[in-house]
């Protein structure tokens, strides 16, 4: 029904009115000449509906037949606004000027979307775009997506597929990345285990390599803990890449302070601020007036429908809020509260992957505001693999399996 209608406005309609008489004679002499009549109603004696242009002309001959009296008929429809209007022709030229810039600038990029990104940076895939020739206000024409995409995968070493899309105004970049396999652990290259940080031994676990340490020995960061040059049964020496778990005990420590005097923000207002965007330019689309008091804004864009896919025009929305600073006082005890749970967030943070065994909280006032201390006994893994580096070679030490023999100059 949405496609007639569109079809009918186009071509015209026209609303006419009958009374008295034979109505229903009238509505027969109608079908009987092919004049189509829709959207009829019944208000007492009198009757309206809607018929084409070109059946309203028969209108009188057949309301004279019936015996009835037609009122003027309306007419309505693109025809009768045109004519209307016919005089001004400035409106027209602007018509015509508007349709004729939004079909030239639909024959440009105007946005350049990016999809199915995970760890590959935006700033890396926009970059390679922009050499390739797929930027802000470029001809469509000269776009060859097909090379883009061969060259763009070539670029990002962690992309598996690329597809470049060309939709109106908009030049829409899929990538789907590859599953990286982990890393392989290098048994060629000789590495140590030292120590991350200082720490009281608590456990030994050595998978490969000769341990230097056993549990109950206190270290210091950069400590060797497992040793990646090894000595066999005939005690000669040869290089591996250490590996183990080594759980250590150190001492840490917090502090979290919480003013007496708080500070809150109450919403106030929402002020609403709507441009009309064009390329880069923003045209207000309000009457400005200054905003008072603390603010935060929401900013949000959006597209408008088909003008947006055919030229670089959007809308923007922001939301002002305007708030009202309160200040109240706390006491001493509610002070305390909100300072452990600050410290709880804090620990959760700053010791992730540790388990903490003690915990020691001093508090106190400090003029105007609490200080809440926290003393910690942790424990964590401290094994940091480090690469053995050797200036010369170790009287007796063989090389790493695969590595090249080397000939003695003559």
């Amino acid at each position: 029904m949405v496609v007639i209608d569109i079809i009918r406005y186009f071509r015209g309609t026209a609303r006419f009115s009958i009374r008295d008489g034979f109505l229903e004679r009238f509505i027969n002499l109608c079908a009987q000449n092919r004049v189509p009549v829709w959207d009829g109603r019944r208000e007492g004696d009198r009757y309206s509906a809607c018929t084409t242009l070109a059946g309203s002309r028969r209108l009188p001959e057949l309301a004279q037949k019936a015996g009835v009296v037609l009122e003027p008929v309306r007419p309505g429809g693109a025809p009768a606004l045109l004519r209307r209007y016919r005089k001004r022709t400035g409106l027209f030229a602007g018509a015509a000027l508007v349709l004729a810039a939004l079909m030239i600038l639909g024959c440009f990029v105007w946005q350049v979307e990016i999809q199915g990104l995970q760890t590959i940076p935006e700033e890396e895939v926009r970059a390679a775009l922009e050499e390739l020739g797929v930027r802000k206000g470029v001809l469509r024409r000269d776009i060859d997506a097909r090379e883009v995409e061969r060259r763009l995968l070539i670029r990002l070493d962690k992309a598996a597929w690329v597809a470049v899309n060309l939709r109106g105004s908009r030049a829409v970049v899929e990538i789907m990345e590859r599953v990286v396999p982990p890393d392989r652990i290098d048994d060629h290259t000789p590495h140590n285990v030292v120590a991350a940080k200082p720490g009281f031994i608590t456990y030994l676990e050595v998978y490969n390599g000769q341990p230097t340490v056993k549990v109950g020995d206190s270290v210091d960061r950069g400590e060797i803990l497992v040793s990646g040059i090894m000595e066999d049964k005939k005690g000669r020496n040869r290089t591996v890449h250490a590996r183990g778990k080594i759980l250590a005990q150190s001492r840490e420590e917090l502090r979290v302070e919480v003013p007496y005097t708080q500070t809150r923000y109450k919403l106030r207002e929402i002020v609403t601020r709507r441009y009309l965007n064009v390329l880069s330019v923003q045209l207000p689309l309000f009457w400005a007036r200054p905003l008072e008091g603390p603010w935060k804004v929401e900013r949000a864009t959006y597209q408008i429908p088909v003008v947006s896919k055919l030229a670089p025009i959007t809308w923007s929305r922001e939301n002002y809020l305007l708030l009202d600073e309160e200040n109240w006082q706390i006491g001493a005890e509610e002070a305390r509260v909100k300072a452990q749970e600050e410290l709880e967030a804090l620990e959760k943070r700053e010791f992730q992957g540790m388990t903490i065994l003690q915990r020691e909280l001093t508090g106190r006032e400090l003029g105007d505001r609490f200080v809440l201390e926290g003393a910690y006994l942790c424990e964590e893994d401290i094994g940091e693999e480090k690469e053995i580096l050797t200036g010369e070679e170790v009287p007796g030490l063989e090389p790493p399996p695969g590595a090249a023999a080397s000939t003695p100059e003559e």
